[in-house]
C-alpha cells in the first residue's frame, strides 16, 4: 500500500488529474484512481473539487492554459501567422506535456454526454481558434491549422505512432509528428488499476 502524502498545492493537484484522465479519458477515470495519482484520499479528491466532473473541468482548463501559453509563445506577439511555428510548439508539447494533450483531446468525446464538458472543450476550442488568428491567421488558413492539429490528438488517442503496424499510417505520423521513437507513449492505464 502506498503511502499517503500531505495535500499538495492546487497546480500539483491539477497536474496529477491530467495524467490520470490522460490515460483514460473521462469516463474510464475514477476519482479513486485519480485520488491514488494525486497521492491524497478519494473524499480530499470529492471534498476539494465536489465532484469527477468539476475536477475534470478544472483539469481541461489547466491543460488547455499550457496549450495556449505554447501558441502565445511561438507566435511571439507577430501578426503575421507562420503555422509552421505554431505547429512545432504543439509537437514540442505532445514531446514534453502529452498529458495536457490527451486531456483537451478526451474532451470531445466525453462532451456529447457531459453537457458542461461540451460547453469547456468550446470554451478552450474558441480560445485556441481567437489566439491562432490574433497570430494573424485568416479563416481558412485557422481551419487548415485546427484541422492538422484534431488529427494530432486522433492520432494520439489511438497511439498510432506506437501500436500501429500499418506503414501507410506510420508514414502519415512521421509527417506529422517526426519519428516514431520520439513520440512518447500515452500514459499506461493498468499501472495504478484501483476500485472501479
Amino acid at each position: 500500500m502506498r503511502a499517503r502524502r500531505p495535500p499538495a498545492r492546487n497546480e500539483e493537484l491539477l497536474d496529477a488529474a491530467m495524467t490520470a484522465f490522460a490515460a483514460r479519458g473521462y469516463f474510464g477515470t475514477t476519482t479513486a484512481q485519480v485520488a491514488a495519482s494525486m497521492g491524497v484520499s478519494q473524499p480530499y479528491v470529492i471534498q476539494t473539487f465536489g465532484s469527477k466532473r468539476e475536477l475534470f473541468l478544472r483539469t481541461h482548463a489547466h491543460a488547455g492554459s499550457r496549450i495556449v501559453a505554447a501558441f502565445r509563445a511561438a507566435a511571439n506577439g507577430s501578426e503575421t501567422f507562420v503555422p509552421a511555428s505554431l505547429g512545432a510548439a504543439y509537437v514540442r508539447l505532445v514531446r514534453s506535456d502529452l498529458a495536457a494533450v490527451l486531456v483537451h483531446a478526451h474532451a470531445f468525446s466525453a462532451a456529447p454526454a457531459e453537457p458542461a464538458i461540451a460547453a469547456e472543450a468550446r470554451r478552450l476550442f474558441e480560445e485556441i481558434t481567437a489566439t491562432i488568428r490574433a497570430a494573424g491567421a485568416t479563416i481558412p488558413e485557422a481551419a487548415a491549422f485546427l484541422s492538422r492539429g484534431m488529427l494530432i490528438n486522433n492520432l494520439l488517442l489511438m497511439d498510432a505512432a506506437n501500436a500501429s503496424a500499418d506503414a501507410d499510417v506510420l508514414a502519415i505520423v512521421e509527417a506529422i509528428l517526426g519519428p516514431s521513437d520520439q513520440i512518447p507513449h500515452g500514459t499506461d492505464p493498468s499501472a495504478d488499476e484501483g476500485p472501479r
